[in-house]
C-alpha cells in the first residue's frame, strides 16, 4: 500500500506539469485533450471507461459479477500513465491520445488505440489484428467472427465479448444492459460501439482460449452447476395428453430399459389451450398458474410418483400472461414490458413485478416442480436474467439450497452463474438443422453459456429414423441431452421408432450414463477455471489452421473426440489432430494428424479418446440417482501421461461452493504404468463410489477408492 500511495504521488506531482491524474477507486483517472479516460483493475481484469460528461467509473451493470479489486501500482512515465498489475498493464499516451495493453512480459497487445464521441455514441477503437472467436451465434455460426450483435432471438444470442488469437479479451459494457455493446472488425480496425456518451471496454491479457474463459467468468461470475440429474437425458414433447398417457410413457422408458431423468412439459401442463390467440386485454378464466386437471389432476401426488421412479419434473413457462384479470393487475402497476404494444409479457427487472410472479408460482413449486423451461423471453436483452432471478430467489424460499436448472431460448452475460441452460431454438427436423447444432452449441461454449442443448430430433416436423438416430448419438456430447417435438408429430420416445432405431438410440442413452462421471467433473472443472465442457478443437490445438472452424466433431474436456454422424448413409471422414488417439469402441490405434473415412452401422458412433486420458466410467443406470453395486470403471489410454480430477457431491446443494466435494485426482505415469489416486475434499456422502475396476487395454485391475492408492501395470 506505502509503494502505491508513492507511485501515485509522484504521479500526482508528474500531473502539475504534464496532465492531470486523479485517484479513484481501483484506478485512476486521467485528463487526455479534454477528455477524462478511467483506468481501473476489477476482477483480474482492466477496465477502459470513457465519459464525455462525467468522471469516467466501472458502470454498474448486471453483467459483472460482485466487482473486487486486483492489486495494481500506478505509472507515471510522462507523457506515459497507467495502471500495472500482476496481469499486465494499460496505458494511455496524452500527448497522442492513444491507449496501450501489454502483458506481464511487457508484449504490446493493443496499441494506438483510440475512442470517438459523437452525439449520444462512443466508439472505442484500435488496430485490427488475428482472428477473433466468441460472442455468440448470432451474426454467423462460424466459430471465427468478423463482428458482434448484441441481440437475442429465438435460439440466438449475441455477446460483446471477444478472444483474439493475438492474446487477449475484451469485453463491452454500455450504460444500458438492454442496449448492449458491439464490435466490428473491418477496414484494418477493430471498432467497439455504445449507444451513450460512456462505455466500458474490459480487457485482459489471454494467450488462449482457455485464460480467455477464466477472466471472463472472473469478470461476469462462475457457472453454477445444474443438479446432477440434468447431466442425463431429458425427454420433452409438446402432446401429452392426460395422466394416463404420462403414465404409460413412463412405463414404456422403465420397461424398456430406457434412461431418462426427466420429463418436459409444453403448454398442456398448465392450460387447455395456447394463448397464441389471446388478446392483449387477455382472455377471462385463462390459466397461468395452475396444473391442467386433464393431465394433472392430483399433481403433488403424481410428481411424488414420478420422482420415485427418478424421473424429475420441468414445465414450460412463458414471460406473459393470458389472464384478463392478472393482466389488468399488470397493466395497473406499470409491470409490462411494453406497455404501448399488444405485448403481454411482464417486465422481470421490476423487483415488485417479481415479487408478484413469485408469490403466484409458488404452489406449483411448492407441488414438487423440479425446474422450469422459459420459453419465448427475447422481448428484450435481459428479459432471461430478470426471469431467472424470481425463479432463483422462489427456489430458495421453497427449497433452500436445492440447485436452480432452467432451460432457456437465449441468454445475455452473467446468465451462467445461475446453473442455466440455453437450446438454440425451434429448429426443423432435417439433416440441415442437425449440422447446425454443433455450431451454435460450440459458439454458446465460446460465449460464456456452459450448458448448451437442442430439440434432439428437430421441433418442427417428423425426422426420417436414421437422422433421429444420429441426432441422438450426437446429444450424447452435448452439455445437456434434451429432445423436443412440435404438436401433430412423432414423439421423440425411442420406442415408438422401430426395434433398430429403439436399439440404437438405447445405446446412445448407455453411453451418455456411462460419460456421467466424466462430463460431471467437467462441470466442476468449467465452475472452478471457466473451461467449457463441450470444446472446440481448436482450444487444444491452437496452431492447427484445419480446426480453426471446425464444428463437425469437437472434444469433451480435453480427452474424448466426438465426430458423429451430421448426414445420411452411414459414411463421413474425420480429422484426428496431431496426436495417438484410440477408437473408443474398437480399441484401435490411430496416429493423427490424419483423416480417417468411416463408415457406421445405425448404432456405431465416431468416437476417440485422445493418449493419456484417464476415462471415468459409471455402470449403466436408468437414471442419474439410481444406486448400483457396479464398480466406478477408469480406462486409461497410454502413450503420454495423464491426469484427471472426479468430483463427486451431492448432486442437489450448493455446498460444492464451499468446498464440500470429494475429488479423486487420477495419475496416470506412462513411463512407470502406473495409476496413482488422491483423495481430497469432505463430502463423505453414500452416492460416491467405493470399488474402481481399471483398465488398460485388455488388463483389468480392481480396488478401491475413497483414500489414496496406487496400482502398477
Amino acid at each position: 500500500m506505502k509503494k502505491l500511495v508513492l507511485l501515485l504521488l509522484t504521479a500526482l506531482q508528474s500531473a502539475a506539469t504534464y496532465a492531470q491524474v486523479t485517484k479513484a477507486p481501483n484506478g485512476i483517472i486521467v485528463t487526455v485533450k479534454g477528455h477524462q479516460v478511467g483506468l481501473f483493475a476489477t476482477n483480474a481484469t482492466f477496465c477502459l471507461s470513457l465519459n464525455d460528461s462525467a468522471a469516467p467509473l466501472p458502470i454498474k451493470s448486471i453483467f459483472i459479477d460482485n466487482q473486487t479489486s486486483s492489486p495494481y501500482t500506478v505509472i507515471s512515465t510522462p507523457p506515459l500513465y497507467g495502471i500495472k498489475t500482476a496481469f499486465g498493464k494499460l496505458l494511455i499516451n496524452t500527448g497522442t491520445g492513444t491507449w496501450s495493453l501489454y502483458d506481464p512480459a511487457n508484449k504490446a497487445l493493443i496499441q494506438d488505440g483510440s475512442y470517438q464521441f459523437s452525439d449520444s455514441a462512443t466508439a472505442i477503437i484500435y488496430p485490427a489484428a488475428g482472428t477473433c472467436y466468441g460472442s455468440g451465434n448470432i451474426t454467423s455460426k462460424d466459430l471465427t467472427k468478423d463482428k458482434s450483435g448484441s441481440a437475442v432471438n429465438n435460439g440466438l444470442a449475441g455477446i460483446p465479448y471477444l478472444w483474439n488469437n493475438t492474446g487477449y479479451s475484451a469485453f463491452g459494457v454500455s450504460v444500458d444492459d438492454n442496449a448492449p455493446a458491439t464490435w466490428n472488425n473491418a477496414g484494418q480496425q477493430l471498432t467497439w460501439k455504445y449507444r451513450a456518451k460512456a462505455a466500458n471496454l474490459y480487457l485482459w491479457p489471454a494467450s488462449t482460449i482457455y485464460d480467455g474463459a477464466k477472466g471472463y467468468v472472473q469478470l461476469t461470475g462462475k457457472p453454477k452447476l445444474p443438479p446432477r440429474w440434468a447431466f442425463g437425458y431429458l425427454q420433452s414433447q409438446w402432446g401429452w395428453e392426460d395422466s394416463t398417457y404420462i403414465a404409460n410413457v413412463l412405463n414404456k422408458f422403465r420397461s424398456h430399459k430406457l434412461p431418462v431423468d426427466a420429463f418436459i412439459f409444453d403448454f398442456e401442463w398448465y392450460t387447455t389451450t395456447p394463448d397464441y390467440t389471446v388478446a392483449k386485454e387477455g382472455k377471462e378464466g385463462y390459466s397461468d398458474f395452475n396444473f391442467n386437471p386433464k393431465l394433472f389432476p392430483h399433481p403433488a401426488k403424481q410428481i411424488a410418483d414420478l420422482k420415485a421412479e427418478g424421473v424429475k419434473f420441468i414445465g414450460i413457462r412463458k414471460p406473459r400472461l393470458g389472464n384478463n384479470l392478472l393482466l389488468d393487475t399488470a397493466r395497473k402497476n406499470g409491470w409490462l414490458s411494453h406497455p404501448e404494444s399488444d405485448s403481454r409479457d411482464l417486465n422481470f427487472s421490476n423487483a415488485q413485478a417479481r415479487k408478484w410472479f413469485e408469490e403466484r408460482t409458488k404452489p406449483m413449486l411448492q407441488k414438487g416442480v423440479d425446474a422450469w423451461w422459459d420459453d419465448e423471453g427475447e422481448s428484450y436483452y435481459t428479459c432471461y436474467y430478470w426471469w431467472n432471478t424470481a425463479q432463483y430467489h422462489l427456489l430458495n424460499q421453497v427449497r433452500p439450497k436445492y440447485r436452480h436448472f432452467t432451460i432457456n431460448r437465449a441468454f445475455s452475460p452473467g446468465n451462467q452463474r445461475f446453473g442455466y441452460c440455453t437450446w438454440d431454438g425451434d429448429i426443423q427436423s432435417s439433416w440441415a438443422s442437425l449440422a447446425d447444432v454443433p455450431k451454435d452449441l460450440l459458439n454458446f461454449s465460446l460465449a460464456g453459456m456452459y450448458y448448451g442443448a437442442c430439440d434432439i430430433g428437430g421441433f418442427h416436423g417428423t425426422p426420417e429414423k436414421e437422422t433421429l438416430v444420429r441426432w441422438f448419438q450426437a446429444g450424447v456430447f452435448f452439455p445437456i441431452m434434451r429432445s423436443h417435438s412440435d404438436l401433430g408429430t412423432t414423439a421423440r420416445f425411442p420406442y415408438l421408432w422401430g426395434e433398430d432405431g429403439e436399439a440404437a438410440m438405447r445405446k446412445a442413452l448407455e453411453l451418455r450414463y456411462r460419460l456421467l462421471p466424466y462430463t460431471y467433473s467437467l462441470g466442476h472443472e468449467a465452475y472452478n477455471t471457466g473451461a467449457p465442457i463441450m470444446r472446440p478443437l481448436v482450444m487444444e490445438y491452437p496452431a492447427d489452421p484445419a480446426v480453426a472452424n471446425m464444428t463437425d466433431e469437437w472434444l469433451l474436456g480435453k480427452g474424448v473426440l466426438a465426430a458423429p454422424l451430421l448426414n445420411a448413409g452411414g459414411k463421413r471422414t474425420v480429422y484426428l489432430p496431431a496426436d495417438t488417439w484410440y477408437d473408443y469402441f474398437s480399441g484401435e490405434e490411430v496416429h493423427g494428424p490424419k483423416t480417417i473415412a468411416v463408415d457406421k452401422q445405425l448404432d456405431e458412433i465416431p468416437v476417440y479418446v485422445r493418449a493419456g486420458t484417464i476415462l471415468p466410467l459409471s455402470p449403466v443406470v436408468q437414471y442419474s440417482e439410481q444406486a448400483s453395486t457396479a464398480p466406478l470403471e477408469i480406462h486409461i489410454y497410454p502413450g503420454k501421461n495423464g491426469r484427471f480430477n472426479m468430483v463427486e457431491d451431492d448432486g442437489t446443494s450448493y455446498n460444492y461452493t464451499k468446498g464440500t466435494t470429494r475429488t479423486t485426482t487420477f495419475v496416470w505415469d506412462d513411463a512407470a504404468k502406473t495409476l496413482s489416486w488422491k483423495v481430497s475434499g469432505a463430502y463423505a456422502g453414500k452416492n460416491t463410489y467405493k470399488a474402481v475396476k481399471i483398465v488398460l487395454g485388455k488388463e483389468e485391475k480392481n480396488a478401491l477408492i475413497g483414500k489414496d492408492g496406487r496400482v502398477n501395470f
